[in-house]
């Protein structure tokens, strides 16, 4: 036999039917070719189970099309529609990643002095609505091929994916009871991350000046602003990631302040939610004992010290208002607020709390620890800058031979600040800039260990913050920066309006419509002169004075104090002023 007969019939072996049928059925080359691997594409463009998709659904269209036209033709039609949603979706991603992500590697590699191919960045596309931007200028014929297909084919290509999708919300939202409590369902940080810009290099260690080289590069690359920036170097590969920073709700209000105020001790105080809505409160026990308050013009300073203050009163504590320029309004007529508007009522008022804290601290010494002062007082310090010098001009008109040349109101509060804690007579000094000078002095700033900032410049935050890193300035009303221990948390402070801030100052019984505490609107608590002029009782002040000291009749009980003199209920002095005038206590 020759050879050109060997190798026909060789040939007509490898060609036999059951063969041929047999490559066609398990998608390989029908020539009998070697090399075509079924899963990976091999020596050819397409893979196995690719021709054999395609052998066997065409076939299998055919018949089912012959069988069921109609139905065939809507299978066909999704199956269709699918398929272009996968070429449009391919040809964006390329598309976004010739724009953003080559560029931005091709950049970073050198830089790193790494090859491109050590150097892996993924770039999420739905990171500060990327995509957009790759829109051009559309000719007429692709505007009108892409409006027919927007009303033709883009309802059914939407169609199955959002049936698919709601349904998986479903299965998940019936899950979620059961899986939530399972570790094994739970993905760490991958909710918390969100959009994010990832970078992994092969290499151990970058040092500052490459990180903040990569840093440049990527912004400069990626146009997405205000990314919060982590790097991770621990092990053979260097990782980072860029993610967009989270913001405080836009508005916090009563609500909220309802909600989290009553879960707080009596030093803790309620500003307002931080990113995520994460409540934010100050400790005066165990942050510091004074807060200072500094920004500009129109930022909030008087909401954020109304807020504090209605939570002392509400608490039956007493508030000191130095205030020149009438910001506090909400207070006028409340008990328990001393309201200082002139320079020799804010000496008095400061001289005053200088002795009473000064008393408190000799009383401690010589109590157990635990032992309570008394209601706590927040003096809040309204435009220190100029206070401090309306301060020193009285003390200069005033001050007399033999004096003191320093102010005893500008030394009375660098007392308070030294000796608040123990006492509980805590400062809240507002200011468009807390300099030293306006406080009294460098040391004693240093007793603010809570400092709150908005609308700052670069010069204030360094002066009072210059351990925490400055973050960009906010114009969003009510939105600030509280520095607690050299930490920065941008918070939303909650804001109430004067009806809401004297409700929460005087706290009504829900039995009743009457007021509880020491804290109420003017005309519920009354003085003794305020009860004689008024009428409430038929002495005179003088007459009522000499009653009450030898407690004839039934005798009011104080219920708090407006300026030096005691505050009584009126049903309080009603029901003395009923007494029989024999009758003795």
């Amino acid at each position: 036999m020759t050879e050109l007969e060997r190798t026909l019939r060789r040939l007509r072996r490898r060609h036999t039917v059951p063969r041929v049928v047999y490559r066609y059925l398990s998608g390989r080359p029908l020539d009998g070719r070697t090399g075509y691997a079924y899963r990976t594409r091999g020596a050819g463009r397409w893979t196995g189970y690719q021709r054999q998709a395609v052998r066997l659904g065409v076939p299998a269209v055919a018949a089912l099309t012959a069988v069921y036209p109609d139905q065939t033709g809507t299978a066909l039609g999704t199956v269709a529609a699918v398929a272009a949603y996968r070429v449009r979706r391919r040809i964006t991603s390329r598309r976004f990643n010739r724009e953003y992500v080559a560029p931005t590697l091709a950049a970073l590699a050198p830089a790193l002095g790494r090859e491109p191919g050590q150097v892996r960045l993924h770039v999420d596309p739905t990171l500060g609505n990327l995509t957009p931007r790759l829109a051009k200028p559309l000719s007429p014929a692709e505007e009108a091929v892409r409006r027919w297909y927007g009303e033709h084919v883009e309802p059914v290509v939407r169609w199955l994916p959002e049936r698919a999708q709601r349904a998986a919300w479903a299965v998940q939202r019936a899950a979620r009871p059961v899986t939530s409590r399972l570790a094994v369902f739970r993905r760490p940080g991958v909710e918390e991350q969100g959009p994010r810009i990832e970078l992994t290099a092969d290499t151990p260690y970058l040092t500052k000046e490459q990180r903040h080289l990569v840093s440049s590069i990527v912004t400069s690359k990626i146009p997405v602003s205000d990314l919060v920036e982590s790097w991770h170097q621990v092990g053979p590969r260097v990782t980072a990631t860029w993610t967009v920073r989270k913001r405080p709700p836009a508005r916090v209000g009563l609500d909220q302040v309802a909600e989290h105020f009553p879960r707080l001790a009596e030093w803790e105080f309620f500003v307002g939610l931080g990113a995520g809505d994460r409540p934010v409160t100050l400790s005066l026990r165990d942050d510091s004992p004074h807060i200072a308050v500094s920004a500009g013009t129109g930022a909030g300073k008087s909401v954020l010290a109304q807020l504090v203050a209605v939570q002392v009163l509400a608490r039956g504590g007493r508030v000191v208002i130095l205030d020149r320029k009438g910001s506090h309004r909400w207070s006028l007529g409340l008990a328990n607020v001393d309201y200082c508007a002139r320079p020799h009522q804010m000496h008095d008022a400061l001289v005053r709390l200088a002795a009473l804290a000064d008393e408190r601290n000799t009383l401690a010494m010589h109590e157990p620890d635990d032992w309570d002062p008394g209601p706590r007082v927040l003096v809040i310090a309204e435009e220190l800058n100029a206070t401090i010098g309306q301060l020193l001009n009285y003390w200069a008109e005033v001050r007399g031979k033999g004096d003191p040349k320093r102010s005893p109101a500008v030394a009375a509060l660098a007392d308070l600040l030294f000796l608040g804690r123990s006492a509980k007579v805590n400062v809240l000094a507002v200011a468009q800039m807390l300099t030293a000078r306006a406080i009294g002095g460098p040391e004693a700033r240093e007793n603010f260990g809570v400092r709150c900032l908005a609308r700052f410049t670069a010069n204030n935050w360094k002066m009072l913050v210059p351990e925490a890193a400055m973050p960009r300035p906010s114009r969003t009303l009510g939105r600030w920066q509280i520095v607690v221990g050299g930490q920065a948390t941008e918070t939303q402070v909650a804001y109430l309006t004067t009806a809401e801030a004297r409700a929460l100052a005087c706290p009504r019984s829900p039995e009743t419509s009457q007021v509880n505490g020491p804290s109420s609107p003017a005309g519920d608590f009354l003085t003794l002169r305020e009860a004689a002029e008024a009428g409430v009782i038929p002495w005179t002040h003088a007459a009522a004075k000499k009653r009450l000291q030898r407690r004839v009749g039934t005798v009011p009980t104080p219920r708090g104090k407006r300026g030096t003199a005691d505050v009584y209920a009126r049903e309080d002095l009603t029901a003395w002023a009923g007494t029989p005038s024999d009758a003795a206590a």
